[in-house]
């Protein structure tokens, strides 16, 4: 009977062993993200919030509000955030499933070639759509600023829209493009420039955290890799963090860095836009219809 038990325990961890483990990645297969969005409820609602992040803020714009694509369905406006581009979004008519007044909606990660990152998704085990020209309405005809690959499944598990994004060369100096540029190097210096200058001292977005289903996350390891106490440390930023949680809020909140908490801190407070929030600083949310903005150092 005990040899008999023993040949099973063998047969078993022989077995287990010619099992071929899952591809995991030790690190992102991307390295930063190239666009955050917020959908806003109406045109007014980005008109408003170009106005708080331009005029108030001071951030530089890398485009003013525009029809993107020429048929009254999108009203679009994209300011600089040190590391990526915050982009505001409304459609017409307004999307059905959400209900707030503002939404983080969608994370296009970087890809410096989409055929290549999309190779990449499907070793990871995730299975994106076909890569397609992102075409705009720019001075009165159709012109492909980017490519991009949207990730559905992981989009529709996380509450909230993924996709791999590559900018093609039109895309830094097309002519609704208030902040110009060459190519990705002129584009990132004319931005940098500009923005040392916001009162704030903002440097950049530090983190964006999740709120997502463990059903979700087990897609998201697959293409970010190992986390440390659950973030993944992107090199050229923002940090994701994660939470587990039934709820699957998708993007929960974000945090901005500046270059010190106290002079932050003032500049919120002279504008009565200071609120603490779980003992942290942030902006209050009536300015920002209602997003969660952390400010920390």
């Amino acid at each position: 009977m005990k040899r008999g038990i023993l040949y099973l325990v063998i047969a078993i961890i022989c077995f287990s062993c010619k099992q071929t483990p899952e591809k995991t990645h030790e690190k992102p297969i991307t390295d930063g993200i190239a666009i955050f969005e917020v959908y806003l409820e109406d045109s007014v609602a980005v008109d408003n919030f170009s106005n708080f992040l331009r005029d108030t803020l001071k951030l530089p714009v890398e485009w003013e509000p525009f029809d993107v694509f020429g048929n009254k369905v999108v009203y679009d406006a994209a300011f600089y955030l040190g590391n990526t581009t915050l982009e505001l979004l409304s459609v017409n008519p307004p999307m059905d499933d959400i209900k707030e007044q503002a939404k983080y909606n969608r994370i296009l990660f970087q890809s410096q070639n989409l055929d290549s990152t999309s190779n990449t998704l499907l070793e990871a085990k995730i299975a994106p759509q076909p890569s397609f020209n992102f075409n705009i309405a720019s001075g009165g005809s159709e012109l492909t600023i980017g490519k991009q690959t949207n990730l559905d499944s992981l989009s529709k598990k996380s509450n909230v829209n993924i996709a791999f994004w590559q900018y093609l060369n039109p895309g830094y100096n097309f002519k609704e493009r208030t902040t110009k540029g060459n190519s990705k190097e002129d584009l990132r210096i004319a931005l940098d420039a500009a923005f040392k200058s916001n009162p704030m001292g903002i440097i950049e977005l530090k983190e964006i955290h999740l709120k997502i289903s463990q059903d979700a996350l087990i897609d998201w390891k697959r293409f970010m890799g190992l986390d440390m106490d659950h973030k993944w440390f992107l090199s050229n930023g923002p940090v994701v963090s994660y939470e587990a949680s039934e709820e699957n809020i998708g993007v929960e909140w974000i945090t901005l860095r500046v270059q010190n908490l106290d002079t932050a801190k003032e500049f919120l407070s002279q504008r009565n836009m200071l609120s603490i929030e779980n003992d942290k600083v942030s902006i209050a949310q009536s300015r920002v219809y209602g997003l969660q903005i952390y400010v920390e150092e």
